[in-house]
């Protein structure tokens, strides 16, 4: 091992090593286009998971996971950009003016000449600047493999809690696991907890496999020796520090995000650009985008329901609904009281007709919609992917042309099964304009 450590760095990785900048700055930037953009499609990809699927407990975290880790390794390649240019910046003074700095044009007295020249001169602080950035560029690599452990080791525990210990499946044990599996793989419960298993003769014996087992199951052996370098040859305490300084700012910029994208509550959205106070109240009266066809873009999602317009020009109401994986309990339930079968193979006309018409008193009795409290029963629902966010749901037209013009308001509730019984529950509330 000490030979390893003695040997002399060939010239041509120490070739390598000085023109490794060129390199930082492509992969840095191809990463901070790939991970400005990754939460829009991490928060897409999981509303569309909420709509086709129950998700389970490591699923929401992965998604939580991967949006923080996302905005965390955004910052650090941002970081390494700003440090490259600066470090060109240097360069570029370094090079024009070689001599360094001309004192004598200053005209300094002697005092602030002397306080002046204890300072690093040019050429030092370029050295010192390289030796940043590159360790940047390490680190925010190794977070990078850090983050692909977390989640390939996070989805194998659950797998196995799922099956193993089903009474801890929940999304507070989730987090609890990833935030000790985050501490091991920087080494600080390794640090704190099981020090003495690595300085004991007898006990690193029992405890190296278990060890090993760990690195292959997180992917932390590709990077294992270089972060035990970089940690023995520095003061632990600065690195951890940092690393959580560094995760605690993409922690509250990643919650502030996700909580616009989800509507989720107020204390998690930071108003960094926003300082007024009634931008959204606690009031009724509010108006989503994703409630409107017309205000929809394709990568939208309408999550809930929506019409075609927040002012009406026609005379009925194109009513969407998206169908959730949560409405399969209650409407089995309403299919089997009114004894509709969902797929029909091969009968008569008479049958399918029947049948069609059952379904069709199944989603009526699912679906309570009114308008302006005026229930609206006997409606023809069809099944419906969105034209322009391609959800699957439920597509009926209310016929609106005996209603006022001015504002109206319509109400979906959808049944919950609760138990064996069936429960209301409010799926949209949405204002719009007759004209």
């Amino acid at each position: 091992m000490e030979e390893h450590n003695n040997q002399s760095t060939p010239k041509w990785l120490e070739l390598q090593q000085q023109n490794s900048w060129q390199i930082e700055i492509f992969i840095a930037s191809g990463f901070i286009f790939f991970l400005f953009n990754l939460p829009e499609f991490l928060t897409t990809t999981f509303i569309d998971a909420l709509e086709s699927r129950i998700i389970e407990a490591e699923g929401t975290i992965i998604y939580f996971g991967a949006f923080i880790f996302s905005r965390a390794l955004l910052i650090g390649f941002a970081v390494i950009l700003f440090l490259r240019a600066l470090w060109l910046a240097f360069l570029g003074i370094n090079y024009a003016f070689p001599q360094g700095i001309n004192y004598e044009k200053l005209s300094y007295s002697d005092y602030f000449k002397k306080k002046t020249q204890k300072n690093k001169n040019v050429i030092s602080r370029i050295i010192h600047l390289e030796k940043i950035c590159s360790l940047t560029y390490s680190v925010t690599i190794f977070l990078t493999l850090l983050t692909i452990g977390i989640f390939s080791l996070t989805v194998f525990l659950f797998y196995a809690i799922s099956h193993l210990a089903p009474s801890l499946y929940t999304p507070s044990f989730g987090y609890f696991v990833i935030g000790a599996l985050f501490l091991m793989m920087l080494g600080i419960t390794d640090f704190i907890f099981f020090g003495v298993f690595k300085k004991s003769e007898s006990v690193s014996k029992i405890y190296y496999p278990f060890y090993i087992l760990f690195k292959w199951l997180s992917l932390s052996f590709f990077y294992h020796q270089e972060m035990l370098t970089f940690i023995s040859n520095s003061k632990r305490w600065k690195v951890y520090g940092l690393f959580l300084v560094y995760f605690s700012i993409a922690f509250v910029v990643s919650s502030s995000e996700i909580a616009q994208a989800l509507g989720g509550s107020n204390f998690l959205n930071i108003k960094l650009t926003e300082d007024r106070d009634y931008t959204k109240p606690s009031s009724s009266y509010y108006i989503p985008l994703n409630y409107y066809d017309n205000m929809l873009e394709a990568n939208d999602r309408i999550f809930d329901a929506s019409i075609q317009s927040d002012i009406i020009l026609d005379n009925y109401l194109r009513t969407f609904v998206v169908y959730h994986k949560g409405f399969d309990s209650a409407l089995d339930s309403l299919f089997r009281k009114n004894e509709v079968t969902p797929y029909l193979k091969k009968v008569s006309r008479d049958v399918f007709l029947k049948n069609d018409s059952l379904m069709q008193k199944t989603f009526n009795e699912f679906f309570e919609v009114s308008i302006d409290k005026k229930p609206y029963n006997n409606n023809t629902w069809f099944f419906h992917d969105h034209h322009i966010t391609g959800e699957k749901g439920f597509l009926t037209y209310l016929p609106i042309d005996s209603l006022s013009m001015g504002k109206h308001l319509l109400i979906i509730d959808r049944m919950h099964l609760v138990g064996d019984s069936l429960k209301s529950y409010r799926r949209g509330k949405i204002y719009f304009y007759k004209n």
